[in-house]
């Protein structure tokens, strides 16, 4: 009987399978095209472990088992397949960015008008309500926004252009995204009409957009010196006219 053991079949060198799954990760992540950074080290250790196990099994070849070309080749993939992929990501980029800030700024163009609307509803609320109270005298247009400012639905609105700014305030120019409101009086073809005037500005595509709406309190038509209820005009202020049956 011969007293020799049989020897230990090989085994895979160290490294060997690390640098194939690394390479197949190196792949895996430079199609992603956001894991390109990952696909980088990724396709640089799957290189450097091939190396170390190739090393391993040529010094000890009865030891180790020949390491295949899978790591190194999925390795050099890894590392060429992101360079390829740049010039798409470019692309993507070119057509993508511009798409995301346009539907932002058309977002926010959506909710400062949905802010105006609200301002305006609750305008016209008022005006109806003073009406309602006191039917023939209808209310001045510098009445109703010292009503609407105190309004809490108006208060609560918020600027979503710019966060720190009021989603409301008087005057005629403000903030972008901010509603604008201020009294109006305009005359033509013996019309005057007397009304509150909302206007709010956002960016659209590098442009300015102007919002506008508008709530009238009065109109009085004046026809061969006599307004249109009948009542002949006698003077005319700067806000009414005084008038004497």
């Amino acid at each position: 009987m011969s007293d020799a053991f049989p020897t230990s079949a090989p085994v895979p060198a160290p490294g060997a399978k690390a640098a194939k799954l690394c390479g197949i990760l190196a792949i895996v992540f430079a199609l992603t095209c956001v894991g390109i950074p990952v696909a980088i080290i990724l396709g640089i250790v799957a290189l450097v472990q091939q190396a170390k196990a190739k090393r391993l099994a040529k010094a000890e070849p009865g030891r180790y088992q020949p390491v295949p070309a899978t790591g190194l080749v999925t390795g050099i993939i890894g590392l060429v397949l992101p360079l390829l992929m740049l010039p798409f990501l470019g692309i993507v980029g070119a057509i993508a960015i511009p798409a995301m800030l346009g539907q932002r700024e058309r977002a926010r163009e959506i909710a400062v008008q949905a802010n105006l609307d609200v301002a305006r509803i609750r305008a016209d609320a008022e005006v109806q309500a003073a009406l309602a109270k006191a039917p023939g005298q209808p209310p001045s247009p510098e009445a109703i926004i010292q009503l609407l400012v105190a309004d809490p639905a108006v208060v609560a609105l918020k600027n979503p252009v710019v966060p720190s700014a009021p989603g409301l305030q008087r005057g005629t120019s403000g903030p972008l995204g901010t509603v604008m409101v201020h009294p109006a009086r305009e005359q033509e073809g013996g019309v005057t009409v007397w009304s509150v005037k909302f206007r709010a500005v956002v960016k659209r595509g590098g442009q300015d957009r102007v919002l506008e709406a508008e709530v009238v309190t009065h109109t009085q038509e004046q026809v061969q010196g006599r307004t249109e209820d009948g009542w002949e005009v006698v003077t005319a202020p700067a806000e009414g006219a005084a008038q004497r049956p």
